[in-house]
């Protein structure tokens, strides 16, 4: 009876095992199975969705339109929808748009420069004849500007430098003449960057403690200089302004103070987040000749914030001069050539072969040689912007998206893959602007 009995125990597991063997093997079956129709369902969505580099003219235009009407029907506290890995790789190419660019034959060409601030602007100027704000009027740059550039870059004079006839920044904005500016030329060699980048660089270059800083470091710069008997370097000679006399200078200071003192609180003081001081109450002085004079003021912090949002303000000069402000009445007819902040000496050295360089310009051999003006290394300030908060200030800047493809889609010097390469960082920044 016992054999029995055992015999029957080691059937019954024999038939467990192979049950579980035959389970086992069905799952796995099953499961190969479900990959082959996922990646032939995949292989059609590619072939179906993929697009050429030559798309439709107005793809940039109709998708951000699209866009727009979706960030106007959705409240801020909402996160914006980002494609699928697959899909947004295949959505950029919508947004590669040559319909709009201009070719002028070489011997028609007629230069400017437009120095978007925030871009790297400061540091390419130095390398043209023209490249001082005077120069739209008439009148003549220091001599041989380019040759205070460092190392081998600052040794001749490039063609681009010899061809570009004058400089364009805040100044001419602000004068109101820039259409008129335009009218003087064929062709316009602009310096851009990604929105986003250009925002934040913006607020924090213009945060209190970050140019009390660089005061500090230029003005050690000078007098180290000064012992050695060498002229200081070029980012130490530069000088940091403050906005529209003292008085409104100390009213930008303390709102930075009490209503935004960082990249995070900015953006929820404009976009009705909860904030700490709705209204701020402070005191201000400052001097004027040998007077000392003193005020107390309340600020409304969100009216102030959504003035500088909306580019309204003169509290950040670089927010309310932005791609609008340049290029509002840039007409459709110019040719561009446009030098990314990214790749600043790569595409300096393009620009200068496509105006006739007999040879290839030098361009920095170290990052530390390259970055000469407006470095924000070592600031006390920098951004502590939320993945959230990043999302929000995209959705802020969408108009300054828009323009900023349109311009880099109009760039003669750039190819279809360097216009991808943009995009993509566009992508990396601020994904649902392809959506």
């Amino acid at each position: 009876m016992m054999n029995i009995s055992g015999n029957k125990v080691t059937i019954k597991k024999k038939r467990g095992r192979a049950a579980l063997r035959f389970a086992v093997a069905t799952f796995a079956v099953a499961f190969v199975a479900l990959i082959v129709i996922s990646l032939r369902l995949l292989s059609s969505t590619i072939k179906d969705e993929s697009y050429t580099t030559s798309s439709n003219s107005g793809a940039v235009e109709s998708s951000l339109r699209n866009f727009d009407v979706k960030v106007k029907n959705e409240t801020f506290s909402q996160p914006l929808l980002t494609a699928s890995s697959n899909q947004a790789s295949t959505i950029i190419y919508k947004f590669i748009d040559r319909s709009k660019r201009i070719e002028v034959p070489d011997k028609d060409r007629k230069l400017a420069f437009l120095h978007i601030g925030k871009s790297g602007g400061s540091t390419i100027s130095l390398l043209l004849r023209n490249g001082c704000i005077s120069a739209v009027e008439g009148e003549s740059c220091e001599e041989k500007r380019w040759k205070t550039f460092p190392g081998k870059v600052g040794e001749n004079e490039t063609i681009a430098s010899q061809r570009i006839q004058f400089y364009l920044h805040t100044h001419h904005v602000d004068s109101g003449k820039m259409a008129e500016y335009y009218s003087r030329i064929s062709s316009l060699v602009v310096v851009a960057r990604d929105p986003l980048d250009r925002w934040i660089s913006a607020f924090l270059s213009r945060h209190p403690a970050n140019m009390d800083t660089t005061r500090l470091r230029n003005r050690a710069a000078k007098v180290r200089a000064s012992f050695n008997h060498v002229p200081p370097p070029i980012w130490a000679q530069k000088q940091v302004f403050g906005i529209d006399g003292v008085r409104n200078d100390q009213v930008h200071r303390v709102s930075y103070t009490g209503c935004y003192p960082n990249v995070q609180e900015f953006v929820d003081c404009a976009t009705d987040m909860p904030i700490e001081k709705e209204l701020y109450h402070t005191r201000i002085t400052w001097l004027k000749g040998k007077n000392r004079h003193s005020e107390y003021i309340t600020l409304n912090c969100r009216k102030i914030c959504k003035e500088i949002a909306n580019a309204t303000s003169r509290h950040i000069h670089h927010i309310r001069l932005n791609y609008e402000a340049y290029l509002k009445d840039l007409p459709s007819d110019k040719e561009i050539f446009v030098i990314r902040t990214k790749h600043l000496w790569q595409d300096w050295r393009t620009v200068n072969n496509l105006l006739g360089s007999p040879t290839e310009v030098p361009i920095p051999e170290s990052v530390d040689e390259g970055q000469v003006v407006n470095s924000q290394k070592n600031l006390p300030v920098k951004s502590n912007l939320s993945s959230n908060g990043q999302k929000i200030l995209c959705r802020l800047l969408l108009n300054e998206y828009k323009l900023y493809i349109d311009l880099i889609n109009r760039a003669v010097n750039l190819s279809d893959d360097d216009i991808k390469t943009t995009l993509e960082d566009v992508q990396s920044n601020c994904p649902a602007i392809f959506e």
